[in-house]
């Protein structure tokens, strides 16, 4: 049972985005895990009458872009993008973009979450895939001593197909007066019902985090280090659950490939801007 509070007010904000570069057709934050973490978690001075929109581009973002055109503007549109995953970045580099690195959504949420001590000013909205996930939140919530106050919810059936539940959803967020809202959902489902219900969101920051939750509260093994080093984690995840990233990754692997070879063709700008960013872009 939802507990329900005062809707915010619709006042614009502002947002100033940092350093940023291009790349296959989308800009990228600068920000390290720290940096990115803090400015979701920071106050705000008011609260504007939109959410603000967090993706992780990673191969299989760029790979499902060029068939989805929606999609594309979404992550087009989002007010903070971090890199993620060793392909997307290694491309980075090697079209000279000055990039922190892998921006990962489970380390922004595991700095969100156990690090960064988010405060009883904070509301935070878990809308996630199960109710094992929904658990783990609860037992997260009661045995870390959590000022900020933790709203979840497991989607319901046919979420993101249903008109009237994702705007239902979406008035639950809004009415619980939430600052960030987790979607645990997947992509592209996270990052659509993100982008068409931004104005019924209300203030919050919509981090669109796949796994990021499962992974950071334990629910997902992670891999080893040595793993990690050779960046070798997607075959790690493969072997985890092979039937169902197989052909997902397979997929992914060729329409990146694609995208750099579009690119690589018809290179866009790549300029390195610090640019003046409002969230309620058009």
């Amino acid at each position: 049972m939802l507990d329900t509070l005062p809707p915010v007010g619709n006042d614009s904000v502002a947002v100033q985005r940092h350093s940023a570069f291009s790349l296959l057709g989308l800009r990228f934050d600068a920000t390290d895990v720290i940096e990115t973490a803090g400015r979701i978690a920071a106050p705000l001075p008011e609260r504007t009458g939109s959410a603000r929109i967090y993706v992780t581009p990673n191969i299989q973002h760029i790979a499902a872009m060029r068939g989805n055109e929606e999609l594309r503007r979404v992550m087009q549109l989002a007010d903070l993008v971090t890199c993620d995953g060793f392909p997307l970045v290694s491309y980075a580099r090697l079209s000279g973009c000055r990039t922190p690195g892998r921006i990962t959504g489970r380390e922004v949420v595991e700095q969100l979450l156990l690090r960064t001590g988010l405060g009883p000013d904070h509301t935070l909205f878990f809308l996630v895939d199960s109710s094992a996930t929904a658990a783990a939140i609860v037992r997260w919530k009661d045995e870390g001593n959590i000022e900020a106050r933790v709203v979840t919810e497991v989607a319901p059936q046919r979420f993101g197909e249903d008109l009237a539940i994702c705007a239902a959803v979406a008035e639950r967020v809004r009415k619980a007066g939430t600052t960030i809202l987790f979607l645990g959902l997947g992509a592209p489902k996270s990052e659509l019902f993100a982008s068409r219900y931004r104005t019924q969101l209300g203030g919050c920051w919509a981090l669109c985090i796949g796994q990021g939750i499962k992974i950071a509260l334990g629910l997902v093994p992670t891999p080893p280090r040595l793993v990690v080093r050779l960046r070798l984690e997607w075959a790690w995840r493969v072997l985890q659950e092979p039937r169902r990233l197989c052909g997902r990754y397979a997929s992914s692997f060729i329409g990146f490939g694609a995208a750099v070879l579009r690119d690589i063709v018809w290179p866009a700008r790549r300029d390195v801007l610090p640019l003046p960013y409002s969230s309620g872009k058009s």
